[in-house]
């Protein structure tokens, strides 16, 4: 059942309309724009992938003001926490720039997948030497992206939100609730993780609401929780550093890792729809055999991670 828990706050009705009337028609974010070719950050991999040491204590931010450059200011923020350096205003401007070169209507939002591809080919455009890779993240398996963020990695994200998501967050600067329907707005942010808890990171430097720093804000309940009442996207992007010319190597495995996950799926599919016990038993022992593998080649992936 949605939860109505806001509308019952008669006293804060004005600070809803005010987030309505200047919100409902800034969708910065498109959508993830996930495509079946992206590679997939999972298992072993996850469990290998490098703490970023360096990145316990430094937190960068940044404004996108009024412009729905979200996504791009999302895809940014989490390279600059991935080399722990602030960005220019430059390299910010250049980068938006040619996001307008390749698909993107001037003044419209873009997808996340596309914005975080773009910032991986610029950073390595500008630094040839220091390579960097993207994979997509499932936001329904909360221990996955526990283990991401612990490591001090940025989720380049989105959600739907609305003046209800508003004023769950100014009431005592953090989301507590997991349902706001109707959406309004489809924005693109950094899940980040710190202290054992996981927070969100705006493009809005600066912005305090209610006397609470809101630009960076804890979110209370599970990701997943949060996507099974659709504020949350199914996916989250991460940016990682890799080995040099490692690149073939990295499409070769990832697209057989990708191919293993399908048949894994085609045989659950068809597991589920035969009473032939032998025949299940064979789609049970080929999926043993495909996980194996699967687990094999997200062993020899976390090689290239540096």
């Amino acid at each position: 059942m949605r939860s109505t828990w806001k509308r019952e706050k008669k006293n804060k009705s004005d600070f809803y309309f005010f987030y309505k009337n200047n919100m409902e028609d800034l969708n910065g974010c498109l959508g993830t724009g996930a495509k079946e070719t992206d590679y997939l950050l999972t298992g072993e991999m996850i469990n290998q992938l490098p703490k970023l040491e360096e990145q316990d204590q430094k937190i960068f931010e940044y404004n996108q003001g009024k412009s729905n450059d979200c996504t791009i200011y999302s895809a940014l923020w989490a390279l600059s926490d991935l080399r722990n350096r602030e960005l220019t205003p430059e390299q910010i401007e250049e980068t938006n720039e040619e996001s307008y070169k390749q698909w993107r209507t001037r003044g419209d939002g873009w997808y996340t997948q596309s914005a975080v591809n773009l910032a991986c080919d610029m950073r390595m455009k500008r630094y040839p030497n220091e390579k960097v890779a993207y994979y997509r993240v499932n936001n329904y398996n909360d221990e996955e992206i526990k283990k991401i963020i612990e490591k001090n990695y940025s989720l380049c994200t989105s959600f739907n939100g609305n003046g209800y998501y508003q004023l769950d967050r100014i009431e005592n600067g953090q989301i507590d609730n997991t349902e706001f329907w109707p959406s309004t707005y489809w924005h693109a942010v950094c899940l980040i993780g710190r202290e054992w808890d996981k927070f969100v990171k705006d493009n809005y430097k600066g912005r305090r609401e209610n006397g609470y720093y809101t630009n960076i804000y804890k979110v209370v309940p599970e990701i997943s929780e949060l996507r099974k009442s659709n504020c949350w996207q199914h996916f989250s992007y991460v940016i990682v550093k890799v080995e040099d010319n490692s690149e073939e190597d990295i499409k070769r495995l990832n697209e057989m890792k990708n191919m293993i996950d399908r048949m894994i799926a085609d045989n659950s599919a068809m597991f589920n729809l035969t009473n032939d016990i032998k025949y299940q038993e064979e789609l049970h022992r080929m999926n043993e055999m495909n996980r194996k593998k699967k687990k094999d080649i997200e062993n020899e992936l976390a090689r290239y991670f540096k």
